[in-house]
């Protein structure tokens, strides 16, 4: 096994979602031209029932299926690959198809009951035929995955992305003249559009790529043997997913939490109504979209180490999962440093670019070390699935969320604190569940890892980094402005930063590392 094989993968699933989520933050600015706040609503309003229905039924999914498949392929099961394979996708038919009727179903109640808009009914039912495609998406890319594979995944993505903003776009457009709710649900409608076609271009591959179509079963066995194998799959699929779904449920809950207390703690510590709902939204709107930039690369490189580590696993090949699980880390430290050292320097005048809030620097700076951590707890999470300790880094996040709260309810309340409280929370919440996950695959793993000497030169080399953008932004503010002396201190900023790599080798290592 090679350490380049999955650094590829990672590479190509990092490229497919900074194209997606540079597309899925573009089409917002032209649609809410079209819809205006109301429609803008209402499209919002059916993705959180949405977002959890999927968490359930295919969040974890992909990994599941990876971890299946390379373990067959590993022991050259290609009967195991087909049955675990076809097992899969009937049992993430079943369970996502009667999803997307319940939520067709109950689209009246939701608008009515919980959102309190009746007229959100028709986005609730145009998106739910989407839980089922994107479902069955889910287990064709795990598919792909178990094969290291990850082209298919990153070029259904991107397809899946570009038809959603297509019909996103159009449907409001044409629909508009309708009613804005009807615009809004021809809008929401994208999701479906978007997963049917990312579903269609994986069974197209499937069929036409004879690499990866398992032709035969190759199972030998009675009636019942057979029946138990199927049970097996079943079970394990569900083991294997189920603290994959649950941990995807915690973030959502995390925010959803935030939500619930942030704002009321800040009305305790003085503030209005008003000015607790601005700085909330400061938080959550610019500083936390920030510290999630870094983890693009992350969450690819995750998905990537599971198949990784566990073929490696279930070859006994002990030395190279070691060795891809040290340069995962190092390459984690490489990209979230220096995000770090960025938004702690510039975070007023990054803010003040992108968002014209440069009140938001305060808590984005607190905040900047979270894109570490998160980082971090986004890779060790993907080590410790692909090592089957599955429900390790859930709870590790959740006491990462326990810890969170306690801090907001202490911190919050407080006048000369505030909003900055929450801030920490959140670091604090990453911070912890990051070091667990990290301790876990110590005990696990005897010692491979020494975060001292992965974290010494990117700590470097990222100082270095950022008292050349500081410079840099305050010795050109007066003669470019703000927004162009912010963009000139970032690129400056990024050849110091890979200029102090090189000349501390660490450029050359990585290169070494890589071709092993």
């Amino acid at each position: 096994m090679k350490t380049h094989s999955f650094l590829k993968g990672a590479a190509i699933l990092a490229l497919a979602g900074l194209v997606s989520k540079v597309l899925g933050a573009l089409y917002r600015i032209p649609f809410f031209r079209v819809v205006g706040a109301e429609g803008m609503g209402l499209y919002q309003m059916a993705y959180p029932i949405y977002t959890m229905l999927l968490a359930i039924s295919s969040a974890g999914i992909p990994v599941a299926v990876s971890k299946i498949i390379s373990e067959n392929a590993a022991r050259r099961n290609f009967g195991g690959i087909r049955r675990s394979f076809a097992v899969s996708l009937i049992f993430v038919a079943l369970l996502s198809g009667f999803q997307s009727i319940m939520l067709y179903k109950s689209a009246v109640f939701l608008a009515v009951n919980v959102f309190h808009v009746p007229a959100a009914v028709y986005s609730i039912r145009a998106i739910a035929p989407a839980v089922f495609f994107v479902g069955m998406m889910s287990v064709f890319r795990g598919y792909f995955q178990g094969f290291q594979e990850m082209t298919p995944t990153a070029l259904s993505q991107v397809l899946e992305q570009f038809i959603r903003v297509a019909t996103v776009l159009v449907g409001a457009y044409i629909f508009l003249s309708a009613g804005i709710e009807y615009a809004s649900a021809a809008a929401t409608f994208g999701a479906v559009t978007g997963g049917a076609g990312g579903l269609l271009f994986l069974i197209g591959l499937y069929f036409i790529r004879p690499y990866f179509k398992i032709t035969s079963s190759g199972y030998i066995g009675s009636s019942r043997q057979y029946f138990q194998s199927i049970l097996f799959i079943i079970y394990r699929l569900c083991m294997l997913a189920l603290p994959i779904s649950l941990g995807a449920l915690v973030l959502p809950l995390m925010q959803t939490l935030d939500a619930v207390t942030v704002p009321g703690r800040l009305q305790l510590a003085g503030y209005s109504i008003s000015r607790s709902s601005q700085l909330y939204g400061q938080l959550t709107g610019v500083a936390i979209t920030l510290i999630n930039l870094p983890t693009v690369f992350t969450v690819s490189l995750a998905s990537s180490l599971v198949p990784a580590i566990s073929r490696g696993l279930e070859r006994r090949s002990f030395d190279d999962v070691k060795r891809q699980i040290k340069t995962s880390m190092e390459i984690t430290m490489l990209v979230c440093i220096p995000a770090v050292a960025g938004l702690i320097v510039l975070a007023s005048p990054i803010s003040n670019f992108l968002f014209r809030c440069p009140e938001a620097g305060l808590p984005l700076a607190v905040l900047a070390p979270a894109a570490l951590f998160l980082g971090l707890h986004q890779t060790t999470t993907g080590i410790l699935q692909g090592m089957g300790k599955t429900f390790v880094p859930v709870i590790n996040l959740a006491l990462g969320v326990f810890v969170k709260l306690i801090i907001n309810y202490t911190l919050v309340p407080l006048p000369q604190i505030g909003i900055v409280g929450a801030a920490v929370g959140t670091t604090a919440g990453f911070l912890l569940s990051s070091y667990m996950n990290y301790l876990h695959i110590r005990s696990y793993l005897g010692g491979v890892l020494d975060y001292r000497k992965i974290l010494l030169k990117p700590v470097f080399a990222a100082t270095i980094m950022a008292v050349g953008t500081y410079f840099a932004y305050s010795q050109s503010t007066v003669i470019l402005g703000s927004d162009w002396a912010t963009v000139a201190a970032v690129f400056i900023g990024i050849i110091v930063y890979f200029t102090a790599l090189s000349f501390l080798g660490i450029l050359d290592q990585m290169g070494i590392i890589i071709k092993k």
